[in-house]
């Protein structure tokens, strides 16, 4: 024939004019694909969204890239697809029955002393099972998790089974093709879908809860309208060419985009925020520029980025294998990280900037399996057959261990003590009902909510925090564990405009928002009638605040860092080095800071007026030592980067140390002080602490109320927590305002010891 048809995994069909040697290219812009002659005989290569796909005669062969890396596929003597190779030993090698896949199995390519090579299964990925008609029915993964299908007379869908337990119905109109669902429900009551068709391309979504949305399309299907539960308008137009050219929010505000004749964005227009353009070459950005600042990027032939340059000029350049992989950055101040990888593109080495290496090791299947830090300190990752973390060995030989459901979550974990913190996921869903800690406490969480969001905690003493939603999903009241509520209002882009907050007395703060067209807030009106103000530059830098009494006023570079920081007399200037970070601050007394850097990133100097101020070295990314004027501090760690002693010595002449031991599981247990002696601390099973023994000190004894309060022990007395909120503690009684600020302490005989506290409408102490 004169044509091609090309169907991708989506069953979209692109057909193109067949290639000849007086043609060899032939593209399409609208699939934005082309296809072309190969350089075999009889072969044709079409090209999608940076693959290449490879035909010989009709059949796929192989998938490339821009490097030529390549997934051969292989067929049967019947045509059909039979193993998927990488080309470096490992395949998937797809098993028939009746015509049919019934199975994926993942090989290696091995061999055992001098016999020749041979591919040899190590799992199978998934199996699948079919009814007599042919459906498939079931498909089952590495581990034996199943999913189950059922279908109607015609063959469309009507359920699916997850493995987990929650089931999907669906309730169609229409046959073959034109079939289109208008009820989509669940084995959980928070979901049932209904959808209304028109023949216009519009479709109303009547959700469980009463809510609806809109969606139009155009004839080529295409969103061209968007209508929210809250009734927010999203629109979008588009070209002849089926490119988005302007996108309009609910409340007007609009986005444009400009391309060139090849189809390639040039420019985009954020409203009334400072435009960005685009320049290509060779189908590859080339130079962004938005206002006064300009990157620039060059590329090899693939596309990849070699070398980028900022808008001060600084250089950053990559380098990359043959494979694509990249093996080097050199950053501006000359360091460099560099990448070392094998021969089936699992990264082996990292050479750090600042000397260091980090190593890495994989099993058959590709899992990270071990992994050496800097200092050599080795942490180890066993999997399950379908790739879920299920024990980690830590440097000490510490283990932690995981279980998992068929959704992939955990069910319960270990830590290195072996205390176990358990999940519960209710209704088949795929969301933590309850949790049920290592002390056998638990909270509970519930999702009574059409979008399955959170709804209400029950925490371990069953006070409960709940959570009202308004039916786009945002935040609508909150209500405390201590009974606090707070009300919330959005404005139609879902930026938040009106916060109200309820007090116990019936009385209310309410907090305004205003927004520009990007959804920044400009003005912000508070409970007491006070205004503060906010502008911004074009590039959505903040420039200013002021609340009438204090203003505040930033200035930024062209790659938006801040340059200046004005308050009242003060100002605060920031100045940056090659690299981004940090290097001169001059404070508001003219007093100039100089924040030197070495490779990697590490301070090692701060300078004060050109004086040194303090020294540092770094090795393998910690610090070792630290210069202080006479002063010399050292510092050592485990093999866990955990602080294990510190040192501070001044000419040779050792003034204090510290020694630092840990548990297992990270808690400090041991502080040896040369000055303040011996301390010792334990844990409960949720590591809070429970003790603390002190050579030189009174011991200390710590309770907790089962939602994790603190109790002083030591005090006489009785402890009363209400809502995460203490009220007596001891002869300490505590009082609260409206909104749970605390207001009064009293104590002593009778109580006659007073002090109270004041707070402003924002509630910040203020007397």
């Amino acid at each position: 024939g004169e044509s091609v048809v090309w169907t991708d995994h989506e069953n979209r069909r692109t057909e193109f004019v067949l290639p000849t040697a007086a043609r060899p290219a032939i593209t399409n812009s609208l699939a934005e694909a082309a296809i072309y002659l190969g350089e075999l005989p009889d072969e044709l290569v079409l090209t999608q969204a940076s693959r290449f796909y490879h035909f010989h005669d009709g059949v796929l062969v192989a998938i490339s890239d821009a490097y030529d890396n390549r997934l051969r596929v292989f067929h049967d003597r019947l045509g059909r697809v039979e193993r998927l190779d990488n080309g470096v030993g490992r395949s998937l090698f797809l098993r028939y029955e009746l015509g049919r896949i019934v199975a994926v199995d993942y090989q290696v390519h091995r061999a055992k002393g001098h016999e020749p090579f041979e591919w040899v299964t190590e799992q199978k990925v998934v199996s699948y099972a079919y009814d007599d008609l042919g459906r498939l029915v079931s498909a089952t993964n590495a581990v034996g998790e199943r999913e189950v299908y059922r279908y109607d007379e015609q063959h469309v869908i009507l359920e699916r089974g997850l493995a987990g337990g929650a089931s999907f119905f669906w309730e169609w109109e229409r046959a073959g093709k034109a079939a289109r669902c208008v009820r989509h429900w669940a084995s959980f009551s928070q979901m049932d879908t209904r959808y209304a068709w028109g023949d216009d391309g519009r479709v109303t979504v009547h959700n469980v809860d009463g809510s609806q949305e809109v969606y139009v399309h155009d004839d080529r299907a295409r969103l061209v309208q968007r209508i929210d539960p809250d009734g927010a308008e999203h629109f979008k137009s588009y070209d002849d060419k089926g490119r988005l050219t302007v996108e309009q929010d609910p409340l007007g505000a609009v986005t444009a985009y400009q391309y060139d004749e090849a189809g390639r964005l040039v420019a985009l227009f954020p409203g009334d925020d400072e435009p960005t353009s685009y320049e290509h070459d060779n189908g590859f950005v080339r130079v962004v520029r938005r206002g006064l600042a300009v990157w620039k990027y060059e590329r090899n032939d693939q596309g990849d980025v070699i070398r980028k340059t900022d808008p001060d000029g600084n250089v950053t350049d990559y380098s990359y294998n043959k494979y694509g992989q990249l093996t080097g950055v050199w950053f501006p101040d000359n360091s460099c990280h560099r990448l070392v990888w094998n021969e089936r593109g699992q990264l082996l080495e990292e050479l750090l900037p600042n000397g260091g290496i980090k190593r890495y090791r994989y099993d058959d299947l590709g899992r990270q399996v071990a992994r050496e830090d800097e200092q050599g300190a080795l942490t180890q990752y066993q999997w399950d057959s379908v790739g879920r973390l299920i024990r980690v060995v830590l440097p000490g030989g510490a283990t932690r261990e995981y279980s998992y459901n068929a959704y992939g979550k955990i069910t319960a974990e270990h830590d290195e003590l072996g205390h176990v913190t358990r999940y519960e996921y209710a209704d088949g869903l795929h969301l933590i009902s309850r949790r049920i800690n290592a002390d056998g406490s638990h909270v509970k969480y519930r999702y009574d909510n059409a979008r399955l969001l959170l709804t209400s905690i029950e925490n371990e003493v069953g006070e409960t925090y709940r959570l009202d939603y308004h039916a786009n999903g945002l935040i609508q009241q909150e209500i405390g564990f201590d009974g606090q509520r707070t009300a919330y209002v959005y404005d139609l882009n879902g930026n938040l405009a009106e916060k109200t907050e309820h007090g116990d007395d019936g009385s209310q703060l309410v907090t305004r928002y205003k927004r520009d067209h990007a959804g920044r807030l400009v003005r912000k009106t508070l409970p007491d009638g006070n205004i503060v103000d906010y502008a911004y530059d074009r590039q959505g830098n903040l420039l200013s605040v002021d609340d009438g009494h204090w203003a505040l006023a930033y200035e930024y570079d062209p790659q938006n860092r801040l340059t200046a920081e004005h308050q009242g007399w003060g100002t605060l200037r920031y100045g940056y080095d090659a690299c981004g970070q940090l290097k001169n601050l001059r404070l508001p007394d003219n007093n100039r800071l100089v924040f030197n850097h070495d490779k990697g990133g590490h301070l090692s100097t701060v300078e004060l007026n050109g004086e040194t101020l303090t020294s540092h070295l770094f090795k393998t990314g910690r610090e070792h030592q630290r210069q202080q004027g006479q002063l010399l501090s050292h510092y050592h760690y485990d093999d866990q980067n955990r602080l294990h002693a510190h040192a501070v010595s001044q000419q040779q002449h050792t003034l204090y140390q510290r020694q630092y031991d840990y548990d297992i599981t990270g808690n400090l247990t041991r502080l040896l002080d040369t000055r303040k002696g011996e301390h010792h601390y334990h844990y409960d099973p949720l590591a809070r602490l429970t003790r603390a023994d002190h050579s030189q000190d009174a011991q200390e004894r710590f309770g907790h109320d089962p939602a994790g309060n603190l109790l002083m022990q030591d005090r006489p007395g009785p402890d009363i927590v209400a809502g995460n909120r203490l009220m007596i503690q001891g002869d300490h009684h505590y009082d609260y305002d409206a909104f749970g600020n605390l207001i009064r302490q009293r104590r002593g005989k009778g109580h006659q010891l007073v002090t109270e506290y004041r707070y402003d409408c924002q509630h910040r102490l203020i007397g």
